[in-house]
């Protein structure tokens, strides 16, 4: 069974995260995407502190879909410089894992 991972993004627009999310889920490469609610980020950006308001996206894939989902969420990305975050799961449900691997493996659908 492949690995399951989980990657994680922030975008500034509800439209931004609905793109990333329908495009990683329509191309196979995650086998789920959840856009979280709204948060409020702090962070430096070019020597100076921000706030900026973000949605969260949450995207599960597997080992055969890691590389090429971080690769379209980069491309895609409206930042310059993106939040892109792969957490190795250490556990997972054997009936989910075997849902997400077949979700990442059936090009056809």
């Amino acid at each position: 069974m492949d690995s399951i991972y989980l990657i994680i993004t922030t975008v500034a627009k509800q439209e931004d995260a609905n793109k990333l999310a329908n495009l990683a889920t329509e191309k196979n490469m995650a086998a789920c995407a959840q856009i979280q609610s709204v948060c409020t980020s702090t962070y430096r950006w070019q020597g100076q502190i921000e706030t900026a308001t973000e949605y969260p996206v949450h995207f599960k894939t597997n080992e055969s879909g890691k590389q090429a989902l971080m690769s379209l969420l980069k491309q895609n990305h409206p930042y310059d410089v993106p939040e892109i975050i792969c957490i190795k799961v250490d556990e997972v449900d054997s009936d989910y894992a075997d849902w997400l691997n077949a979700q990442i493996t059936n090009k056809n659908d």
